[in-house]
């Protein structure tokens, strides 16, 4: 878990945050300078505060608007949710990769459960491709192919190992987050806080899993 001092840095890291990009946004829909450009920029979400730093009453309303914002994008009914993590409880993670046929059905499930992007195609589980051979010599994560495209799996001779967030019990990614989009839960899950990240990368090169 975060240190207090840590977590007062950020604090003051997400308000030079915030004021920041108020003026940025202000000035690029100054810049734009088309009639309603500045209305189709979604100020309230781009501005709204850090998730950790919301009241329950400011949760419910950003619950409601995005149900509402998605139910109209996909034309059906969606639901969405904010449920805090459970007290006494501290979740683990585990994966018998001897039974991983590189199937990939667990990266397409993580895409419809969390709604990634189709186009372009974000995935957040990538399943490698090894040579046998390597598990006797050592696994090195950068010979691992997640670009094999079979006709059919597990093919002759490889086996396979899906990469994933792991959850750490000291997770890197989140001491080096700069504005403190991304922390663990005391249920040990890292989760993000998407309209506070701003794409720097750090938490991908600080993961050790690549």
């Amino acid at each position: 878990m975060s240190s207090p001092e840590k977590n007062s840095e950020r604090e003051v890291r997400g308000a030079s945050r915030r004021e920041f990009l108020k003026t940025a946004a202000v000035g690029a829909a100054a810049a734009v300078g088309a009639p309603g450009a500045a209305q189709a920029f979604d100020f309230e979400s781009f501005m709204q505060k850090n998730f950790r730093q919301m009241s329950e009453e400011e949760i419910d309303e950003v619950v409601d608007r995005l149900s509402r914002k998605y139910s109209k994008q996909y034309g059906k009914d969606v639901k969405v949710g904010a449920v805090g993590p459970m007290d006494d409880v501290v979740y683990g993670y585990g994966l018998d990769i001897s039974r991983c046929i590189g199937c990939r059905r667990c990266v397409y499930a993580c895409v419809e459960e969390n709604n990634q992007s189709r186009d372009p195609e974000i995935q957040w589980i990538r399943v490698l491709e090894f040579e046998r051979e390597s598990a006797i010599r050592g696994i090195d994560m950068e010979e691992g192919n997640p670009y094999y495209d079979h006709e059919t799996v597990p093919a002759e001779d490889k086996f396979y190992l899906p990469v994933a967030c792991m959850h750490c019990e000291d997770s890197p990614c989140t001491n080096v987050c700069p504005t403190g989009a991304t922390w663990q839960e005391p249920d040990g899950i890292v989760v993000i806080d998407y309209d506070w990240c701003i794409g720097c990368r750090y938490c991908m090169a600080a993961c050790p899993y690549g």
